[in-house]
C-alpha cells in the first residue's frame, strides 16, 4: 500500500510494487490506486446519527455494534 499526494509518484510506487509481485510469481490483475489524501474511512469519523440510521435500514441494533 502506498498514499501521497504525488500521482506520479503514487502510480510509480504501484508500478514497482506489481513488478516485484509478478517477479516471484505473484500475477496482479487489479489494484486501487489513491491520492490526495486518506482513502479509507476511520469509525471515529462516521456520525453517530448516521450510523444509527444507516444500521436500522439494514436491520442491525446498533447497540449489539459495540464492542
Amino acid at each position: 500500500m502506498a498514499h501521497g499526494i504525488d500521482k506520479d509518484m503514487v502510480l510509480a510506487h504501484k508500478a514497482a510494487i506489481d513488478a516485484h509481485l509478478e517477479s516471484i510469481g505473484i500475477h496482479v490483475s487489479y489494484t486501487n490506486v489513491f491520492w490526495g489524501g486518506r482513502s479509507e474511512i476511520k469509525p471515529s469519523e462516521i456520525s453517530p446519527g448516521a450510523y444509527r440510521e444507516w444500521c436500522k435500514g439494514n436491520g442491525i441494533d446498533p447497540g449489539g455494534m459495540r464492542e
